[in-house]
């Protein structure tokens, strides 16, 4: 499952954006917007789901589930949502990868990206 710090890095290395200033421009958000995404302090709603796989030309539903699944509280309800992942299968989770890891500068943050492909996979 992707979070949704994940989708807005993948964001960011699609469009070639090197800020989360220039991000929130991309997705119509203010800055902390993103900022309080990055802090964990809020989470993608379903219309900001919906901006996010559009700017990544991935099935909208992939994001909203994912980001459901993420602020998920009940175990139950985390369960329905990572099901639904995995009923939408590997590939817009691929994409996202794919995306992380044409922008990585180094080779920590290679090692980075293959912890966050393992993690998609678990």
């Amino acid at each position: 499952m992707n979070t949704t710090i994940d989708f807005l890095d993948a964001v960011k290395a699609k469009h070639g954006l090197v800020s989360d200033y220039a991000l929130a421009k991309e997705l119509g958000v203010r800055q902390s917007c993103i900022g309080n995404y990055r802090a964990k302090r809020s989470y993608l709603d379903d219309l900001m789901a919906v901006k996010v796989a559009e700017a990544l030309e991935i099935d909208p539903m992939y994001v909203i589930a994912s980001a459901n699944a993420e602020r998920s509280k009940k175990a139950e309800e985390k369960k329905v949502w990572t099901d639904i992942l995995e009923k939408l299968g590997g590939l817009a989770a691929s994409v996202v990868i794919g995306l992380a890891l044409t922008a990585l500068p180094s080779p920590s943050a290679y090692a980075a990206a293959a912890q966050l492909q393992n993690c998609i996979l678990c």
